[in-house]
């Protein structure tokens, strides 16, 4: 035999080995044959459906379906290559059979997941606008309560007036810990609701927590004012945020009555009210803004006036006087004790305030001056020092010096450095009144009276060996020896009670820095 008509042979005799089951000691019917049909999902839990497809399931009309040996339920034939099966009660993971008895089509695992129960709690369900909130949910198993981790969840919004659920903006999907739980920390802008979704897996039925509502109150920022000047008219003004629309009220405090006294359209979320009282004493109001359905009903917390005169100045009395000067040393301003006398201290307190903002130095609390308190400016340090326990800045432009402490304004005094003019020192040469530029650092110190060359200094703590120094000067508490303009031979001058009580302060090596304009 050629060697040709033996591979033929051996050909043939190999298929007649296959078509008769036995290939090498294997039969045919041990190997794995491909599923007769698809199923779809691959996985779900008790009383989901399943939908099979590709086989002829019109050729087996009596037979019957089963997942994991367990009767399915409702096993309907849609068509010919399409069925129908609902997951039982009881059933386990496994094949997907249909059989008549005669007739069997096995399919694909399917998988029968385990049903989980979830919930959530909120940290509050009222917030102010630009408020925090947190919100955790867990996943268990439906029986037996065990946690359920690896599971995706995700955080969804319902605004308020809506019925449409979306993924909840600014987060981020997040997988179940070994507790079961997630966490989600958001700043509502506006009423809504808030739910966590599980995801299904393989393992696991998916499950949606019950929604959570949330309310969001606007915040209130209103500009301070404190003391509004009797017979002159005061703004009222503030913002409310978020920018909503619609009309703000305010009320004023009566009897221990709040009552209307006016209400305004918002322009892009901001208001202002004109204050105009007839008579001294207290005034306590309060903006209302009603709900829209958007936001909350809000309330602004109270806002305390107090009424005061029209001016004031050197020898006046009386509560105005006391609000005055409470209002200026919370404003850091130096202004000895806080009582309700007008004495030299307040005058210069006064006049270092008119100096910062721009206004006449002349220590006379007029409208202008009232009106600033409400709004004023603030100077500031141009070397903070962080780590300084006390240190002086003096600015020339402003006249004024200012101590800090850790780099922060602590107290600011009315001063007066050098006027610039010509003058004949103790060497009868001509010489200009400068203060020098520049940091220094507090050299030596002498108490009480000292008699220098250009005159008499009053608890001196120089900054240079050259005769320049922090003091006092003239006789006890005259303000007239700190004139509110630069006046000095080139020393840096304040008052005498100023003096006093800062001179323990003024140790050895306190950092001075001077600057500002010419002299």
């Amino acid at each position: 035999m050629s060697s040709t008509l033996r591979a033929l042979a051996v050909t043939a005799i190999t298929a007649t080995l296959i078509s008769t089951g036995v290939v090498c000691g294997v039969t045919a019917s041990s190997a794995n044959p491909a599923p007769a049909f698809s199923i779809k999902p691959a996985h779900g839990s008790v009383g989901s459906t399943v939908t099979l497809t590709g086989a002829d399931f019109s050729a087996v009309p009596s037979a019957t379906a089963t997942i994991g040996g367990v009767a399915a339920d409702a096993y309907t034939i849609v068509s010919a290559h399409k069925a129908t099966l609902v997951v039982p009660s009881g059933a386990k993971t496994g094949a997907v059979v249909v059989s008549d008895g005669t007739t069997t089509l096995t399919g694909p695992t399917f998988t029968v997941q385990q049903k989980t129960k979830a919930r959530s709690v909120a940290s509050t369900t009222s917030l102010r606008f630009g408020g925090g909130l947190t919100v955790t949910g867990y996943l268990t198993t439906a029986t037996g309560g065990s946690p359920v981790a690896g599971q995706l969840a995700g955080l969804q919004h319902r605004a308020a007036g809506s019925t449409t659920w979306n993924h909840a903006r600014g987060t981020k999907a997040q997988r179940t810990n070994a507790k079961g739980q997630v966490r989600w920390r958001i700043t509502p802008a506006a009423n809504g609701h808030f739910r966590i979704h599980f995801r299904s897996s393989a393992a696991y039925a998916g499950a949606t927590t019950s929604g959570r509502s949330v309310k969001v109150y606007p915040r209130f920022k209103t500009h301070p004012i404190h003391t509004v000047p009797i017979y002159s008219t005061s703004e009222l003004k503030g913002s409310i945020h978020p920018k909503v629309r619609g009309v703000v009220y305010l009320q004023q405090q009566v009897s221990h009555r709040w009552v209307r006294a006016g209400h305004q359209t918002l322009v892009n979320g901001h208001y202002s009210f004109p204050i105009k009282p007839g008579a001294y004493g207290a005034l306590r109001y309060r903006i209302v803004w009603r709900s829209d359905g958007t936001h909350a009903h809000s309330i602004s917390k109270p806002i305390h006036l107090r009424i005061v005169k029209r001016e004031l100045s050197l020898g006046d009395h009386g509560p105005d006087v006391h609000a005055l000067l409470k209002r200026l040393h919370r404003l850091h301003y130096d202004t000895g004790p806080v009582d309700s006398s007008y004495g030299d201290d307040a005058l210069h307190a006064v006049t270092a305030f008119e100096k910062v903002n721009g206004l006449t130095r002349n220590g006379v609390v007029t409208t202008p001056v009232w009106n600033k308190l409400n709004h004023p400016k603030r100077p500031h340090l141009r070397h903070p020092d962080s780590s300084a326990a006390l240190a002086v800045e003096v600015n020339k432009n402003k006249q004024i010096l200012m101590l800090a402490k850790y780099g922060k304004i602590w107290r600011i005094l009315d001063t007066s450095t050098a006027g610039g003019y010509l003058y004949t020192n103790s060497s009868g040469q001509t010489e200009r009144a400068v203060t020098p530029d520049g940091h220094f650092s507090v050299q030596y110190k002498l108490t009480g009276w000292h008699k220098s060359q250009l005159g008499e200094l009053y608890y001196p703590s120089y900054f240079t060996n050259t005769g320049y120094a922090i003091h006092g000067e003239g006789n006890g508490n005259d303000s007239g020896e700190v004139p509110p303009y630069p006046n000095s031979h080139g020393c840096v001058r304040i008052t005498n009670n100023a003096v006093l009580r800062y001179y323990n302060l003024l140790t050895v090596g306190t950092s001075v820095w001077i600057y500002g304009g010419t002299p």
